[in-house]
């Protein structure tokens, strides 16, 4: 199965909703296994395998699965231990060992070590002092932490090698091929009509066309390791508050899609696999986010209708979908109707990829409105289980034109009442 973004555990159903609270209550009426192990429930993803445990007595076991690291553990004797390894190394270096401690500053909960030749990142507490909450973020500092340093510190100092990664799913060559194909398009075309525009006229347009063919290939290729990492940075270098000007922004995004297309293939190739999570990076975010998105980026929009830069204006409704889907934990409706929106404006790639059915005909700008609409309408009477007060009124939708379409669809979306 061919998945798209980031894990995501915000909003979670009813029933571990249900898992959680009965957790926290077991464990104030000090039934710490119990407790325990509706915890775990909580944690695993019915979809995923991504949890296992084994309770024995008044003992558990387990594993979690975060990317590419395995966390284990055990509840015994009084104490909850969990760790997850990071990196070998055949010799100690000072520098590492300095980048290792100051690390260590930057940790609420858990701690880096070393363990027969390896780094690793472990979580130690007392049962009574471990609490539900406790677990939930000090587990998730850990899992989450671990993941990502792997690659980082194994990029940054030559004597270390990477392991525990064997749970790794690797990709069929043929969907690698696709996605490397289509990842080299995005990067050519953005850079291309980059060049075109004003750097200060258009400095607006330029970030988004930067800025979302980063979030597009993060959720539609969805790498890992370094090329996830650097993904990454360009955001956080854009959205700095570093009184920086945006058109020098702009340069230094440029040049990091630059090097992401001078990347040899073998190193893209690399960071395309398939990984399990327990723990989403994005924060649980509500619909007045993405509300709050539009307000602030719409406005925009009219612009370049109006002065005939389409293609400037489906990208930035485009934005607004990849950006959700890049810095927040949606809720499950807004990511699927963003997920549809994207594999309308990108047919090309999810046809290549043999994923979903044909909602747009690009040779004639022609649209499949039933099944669009039928989609839609799936996504809303699944969501209504918990948001019962949702409604997308599909009638309102234009099909006259992309521009037309993006704009009836995003002002749906706006609509959405998700009181419960």
């Amino acid at each position: 199965m061919i998945t798209f973004g980031r894990f995501s555990d915000s909003f979670k159903p009813k029933a571990k909703v249900e898992a959680w609270n009965t957790s926290e209550r077991l464990f104030l009426e000090k039934k710490y296994i119990d407790s325990y192990e509706a915890f775990f429930n909580y944690l695993r993803d019915d979809d995923v395998n991504n949890v296992n445990f084994r309770k024995d007595g008044d003992d558990i076991t387990f594993e979690l699965l975060q990317g590419s690291k395995k966390i284990h553990g055990t509840i015994a004797n009084g104490k909850v231990i969990a760790e997850a390894d990071v990196a070998e190394y055949d010799k100690l270096s000072v520098a590492f060992m300095r980048r290792l401690m100051e690390m260590n500053y930057s940790l609420f909960y858990s701690r880096y070590a070393l363990k027969d030749n390896r780094i690793c990142i472990k979580f130690d507490s007392t049962i009574a002092a471990a609490p539900p909450r406790k677990l939930y973020y000090g587990w998730k500092e850990l899992a989450t932490r671990a993941d990502k340093q792997d690659d980082l510190l194994i990029d940054d100092f030559a004597m270390l090698k990477s392991t525990g990664n064997a749970h790794a799913e690797q990709l069929p060559e043929t969907e690698k091929e696709i996605k490397y194909n289509f990842y080299r398009t995005w990067l050519e075309k953005t850079i291309t009509r980059v060049n075109e525009l004003n750097e200060d006229a258009f400095s607006g347009g330029i970030s988004y066309l930067l800025l979302n063919t980063a979030y597009k290939i993060d959720y539609l290729i969805a790498p890992e390791g370094t090329l996830m990492n650097e993904l990454e940075k360009m955001s956080w270098d854009y959205f700095a508050k570093d009184n920086k000007p945006y058109v020098e922004k702009n340069r230094k995004m440029k040049e990091a899609l630059q090097k992401l297309l001078d990347k040899p293939k073998e190193a893209v190739l690399e960071d395309l696999y398939r990984v399990k999570s327990t723990f989403g990076i994005a924060n649980p975010a509500p619909h007045q986010a993405v509300v709050d998105l539009f307000t602030n980026n719409l406005q925009n929009v009219k612009w370049y209708v109006d002065n005939n830069h389409l293609d400037i204006a489906i990208v930035l409704y485009e934005y607004l979908a990849t950006y959700c889907l890049f810095s927040y934990g949606l809720p499950k409706p807004d990511a699927k109707l963003f997920h549809l929106m994207l594999s309308i404006t990108n047919q090309d790639y999810f046809t290549a990829l043999g994923v979903g059915e044909d909602l747009f005909d690009a040779s004639c700008a022609k649209f499949n409105e039933q099944v669009i609409k039928s989609k839609i309408d799936a996504i809303i009477t699944e969501g209504k289980e918990l948001y019962p007060e949702l409604k997308f009124n599909t009638s309102n939708l234009k099909f006259d034109s992309m521009v037309s379409f993006l704009k009836s669809y995003v002002a749906e979306i706006q609509q959405l009442n998700y009181n419960q």
